[in-house]
């Protein structure tokens, strides 16, 4: 049974996407606070106690029961690691992290172990082993799979932080047994200092996926969006100041979503603002970063983001004080 819960709206607004439309906040009434918001292919969960389904419907937004996929937990790992996979493609199909060590106690996600290793299975079923250094670590819960240059080799890319220099962003390429690097940025330059991967789509509409990420998130959060291009990550535009998609000490990896807001069918970016009391909405069609949407919230967001679909995207968000939140379009 489908139940009602999208309360009152608040009326606020402002840079819409499109002409004769608004983006609106609405609380949804759920008992309870929500503490997990999950997105499962085009379903979106959220946990107040038990999980829930949220659906659209004729009364605005519908809740009954449902549970989402539950990722599998990384062998040996920290709770929390997962195992990145990927449903085609040669090189990589499963990877995860490995072997906690307190070598490099930042305490991103809530404790001073990260990953020592990175475990990578190819099609056949066999697994590669890269150990880092004593002074690195992978400062991750997963890695992510994809085939950057469209060659039908899958490549893992990673975070992996240095005791000295920061974290960067490495990508990794299984060829006979071996991992190899294949593209890294700079490390930021400071120990203690990270960056949150933001997306992974084709925002800029080259036709391969680009690598969004969000520099020093918890320290004045800078939105950069890379392309691999001959086995180098280069910039997509200019940085834009001004994000924030982590929460200090949570496991909440990435607080963003990647889908279509316009009729151009290239992806869009969304994440808060620097305080995560805004959602804003970037584009990098045409090469360069734009902010498209800003809309002021009434709380923190401190959950994943959701995507429903209604015509149109509708984003659902937890708030620091346990309400549920929507922002979508309406029509003037």
């Amino acid at each position: 049974m489908l139940t009602p819960v999208l309360s009152l709206s608040l009326a606020i607004m402002l840079l819409p996407a499109a002409a004769g439309a608004a983006w609106v906040e609405q609380v949804v009434d759920l008992v309870g606070p929500v503490v997990e918001l999950r997105q499962d292919g085009d379903e979106v969960f959220v946990r107040n106690g038990e999980w829930q389904r949220l659906v659209v419907c004729d009364a605005g937004v519908c809740a009954n029961a449902g549970e989402p996929f539950e990722p599998e937990p990384a062998p040996d790992g920290l709770p929390g690691w997962t195992v990145a996979t990927a449903d085609d493609g040669g090189g990589a199909r499963r990877a995860w992290y490995a072997e906690p060590t307190d070598r490099y106690p930042h305490g991103v996600f809530g404790r001073p172990e990260n990953a020592g290793a990175l475990v990578v299975e190819d099609v056949q079923g066999r697994n590669t082993t890269l150990r880092l250094p004593a002074d690195s670590v992978f400062e991750d819960l997963a890695p992510r799979i994809a085939d950057f240059d469209g060659d039908g080799q899958n490549d893992v890319l990673v975070i992996r932080s240095s005791v000295r220099a920061g974290a960067q962003i490495v990508v990794y390429r299984l060829a006979a047994g071996t991992l190899y690097e294949s593209a890294a940025t700079a490390p930021i330059g400071r120990p203690n200092r990270w960056l949150s991967i933001a997306g992974i789509a084709d925002y800029s509409g080259n036709g391969r996926p680009d690598i969004a990420l969000v520099k020093t998130p918890h320290i004045g959060g800078v939105l950069e969006l890379l392309s691999f291009d001959r086995r180098q990550l280069r910039p997509v535009g200019r940085p834009l100041k001004g994000f924030s998609n982590h929460v200090f000490g949570s496991r909440e990896a990435s607080l963003s979503a990647s889908t279509t807001v316009n009729s151009d069918r290239i992806h869009d970016l969304v994440l808060p603002g620097e305080d995560r009391r805004s959602l804003k909405i970037v584009t990098a069609a045409g090469g360069s970063l734009r902010v498209i949407v800003d809309v002021p919230l009434d709380g923190a967001i401190v959950t994943d983001i959701g995507v429903l679909d209604d015509d149109g995207p509708v984003f659902v968000m937890g708030l620091e004080d346990g309400r549920l939140v929507l922002v979508r379009q309406t029509a003037d």
